[in-house]
């Protein structure tokens, strides 16, 4: 076997080429302009070989990353503003909402979803702490300064509510296994559609699957890896129908919600009985 000179080996790890797990190769898998620069610094020059890997990753990287839109930090950009409120628009349908203390946002009809991430709400006379769901149409009030994402259902749209508010509080009797390292807490399910919370144990894993219908995850807390982008807390993605996602990991707990449909090649079923829950 040919020993690697100091200068390949260095960027052979910088490419995950030299070791099992692609993942924790680098801080950041996608950040080809950083890996770029830092390749070009004296002594990691790479050779040809590795530079054409490189070259090929990205190329690959960018094709399957195509239909997925992704926001690294909705916040960062122009906000919408109108009294005690501001927004930012994620997906065509949804958005990220922030509401000082007193302010009160009423919706338009139709059903909608609503997770708080920080703050405290009253929706019909309902307490909503952190990571409370809400779904229906009406009213929030603000007790505090709350932010929270935000979803509106179109007509055709398979999740339906009556007028009012549901609220669900996740309890750990809500969760249930996906897979080893993967533990899901159903919000809301109707119409083969699913909003639900997925949590994460360091190195919790989910295979490579397709979307059969429009998907959305938002990042609550920590960061994980779709596929070789690295998406962090506050973080936003939209995937439509048709399109996949590579492997999902996460090197450190982390909590997101989702809302899609659960494709069978993310469920591990003789996991899920060993648990003593029955096939999804």
């Amino acid at each position: 076997m040919k020993t690697l000179q100091r200068r390949d080996a260095a960027a052979v790890d910088a490419l995950g080429e030299a070791r099992s797990d692609p993942h924790g190769a680098a801080a950041a898998p996608g950040a080809a302009v950083a890996l770029t620069l830092a390749l070009a610094q004296p002594g990691l020059a790479p050779s040809d070989r590795v530079a054409a890997r490189l070259r090929a990753r990205l190329r690959a990287q960018r094709q399957a990353q195509a239909a997925l839109q992704t926001l690294q930090s909705p916040r960062s950009r122009p906000a919408q503003t109108a009294e005690g409120r501001r927004w930012w628009m994620l997906g065509e349908r949804s958005r990220l909402v922030e509401l000082a203390v007193g302010a009160a946002l009423r919706l338009e009809p139709g059903t909608h979803e609503l997770l708080l991430l920080e703050g405290r709400l009253a929706a019909d006379g309902q307490p909503v702490a952190p990571h409370d769901y809400l779904i229906g149409q009406g009213a929030v009030l603000a007790q505090a300064p709350s932010r929270f994402y935000l979803r509106h259902h179109a007509p055709q749209d398979p999740f339906r509510c009556t007028e009012g508010w549901q609220r669900v509080t996740p309890g750990q009797a809500a969760w249930q296994p996906l897979r080893e390292g993967v533990d899901i807490c159903p919000l809301h399910q109707q119409g083969g559609a699913v909003s639900m919370l997925a949590r994460f144990a360091a190195g919790g894993r989910v295979p490579a699957h397709p979307h059969g219908i429009d998907e959305e995850c938002l990042m609550v807390e920590g960061e994980l890896f779709l596929g070789d982008r690295l998406l962090r807390e506050g973080g936003f993605q939209q995937a439509p129908p048709g399109s996949a996602h590579g492997e999902l990991m996460a090197d450190r707990p982390c909590l997101l919600f989702f809302h899609g449909a659960i494709d069978p090649a993310a469920v591990d079923p003789a996991w899920r009985a060993e648990q003593g829950f029955a096939p999804m």
